[in-house]
């Protein structure tokens, strides 16, 4: 069992989207190592999970993981229990933004985006989920946005807020039929994190002009850094949160309350 304040000895993690260089994914699992997990960084993007999992040390393991593919996300999980032990930690991060305002959305975009953010973490929770249970214990950890409460942010639109909200909707729902069980499921909501997905939408003049206004607007001075959202997950998967369930956590530095 884990022993000192925040630590995770013992404990099995699974990050899903943990393939970026610059992602809150690889930062959670980097931070949950560090505190004694054994960390499986899942992404449909393998060699990125591998880069990273490389840069972790042995106690990561990478696996290849579509979150809109059942299958994939039942392999995925076999081969973590095979190569860890049984997912006790399930952080759901994978996701993708989209900036199409609703007036040009086609359908198909729509559905895409929902299936990464929201029916992902379903599936993913799904599969781990009867283990847990069966163990009464366990940490279901969604990443939702701020867009998600305030409809929408600098890139994320209609249906990126839509899928957002969504995610807070079904966390607190798990919250309430798995606290029986002794799991517990809480969302983050970060403001805006300079991250590579963050890179891959902005180009380099863009991303500065960001960081220049959340430094001018967010009432800390700074823009979010993976580290952290990363902060947020360790105390949520901890024992020390054993009472905090179905929890929204802004970490945002002040740029939104509800």
């Amino acid at each position: 069992m884990p022993e000192g304040p925040f630590r995770l000895d013992g404990r099995v993690a699974l990050v899903t989207g943990a393939g970026s260089e610059r992602g809150i994914g690889r930062a959670i699992a980097e931070l949950f190592a560090r505190q004694g997990a054994a960390v499986a960084l899942g992404d449909v993007d393998q060699d990125g999970a591998r880069r990273n999992a490389e840069a972790i040390g042995d106690r990561a393991l990478p696996v290849h993981l579509d979150v809109t593919d059942e299958r994939s996300v039942a392999g995925a999980v076999a081969e973590v229990e095979r190569g860890l032990g049984p997912v006790e930690i399930l952080v759901n991060n994978a996701g993708i933004t989209s900036s199409t305002p609703v007036h040009r959305l086609e359908p198909a975009d729509f559905d895409r985006l929902l299936a990464v953010n929201l029916r992902g973490g379903y599936l993913c929770l799904r599969a781990v989920v009867g283990g847990m249970m069966e163990r009464r214990w366990g940490r279901v950890i969604w990443l939702s946005s701020i867009a998600g409460k305030q409809g929408g942010g600098v890139f994320g639109s209609a249906h990126y807020a839509a899928s957002k909200a969504g995610v807070i909707g079904l966390c607190q729902g798990a919250a309430r039929e798995l606290g029986p069980f002794g799991i517990t499921s809480n969302a983050i909501a970060p403001s805006l994190v300079l991250t590579g997905l963050v890179a891959k939408t902005a180009d380099a003049e863009m991303e500065r002009r960001l960081d220049e206004h959340n430094r001018a607007a967010n009432p800390v001075r700074r823009s979010a850094l993976p580290e952290d959202v990363a902060a947020a997950a360790l105390f949520l998967a901890s024992n020390e949160a054993s009472y905090v369930n179905g929890e929204v956590m802004d970490v945002n530095g002040g740029a939104y309350f509800d």
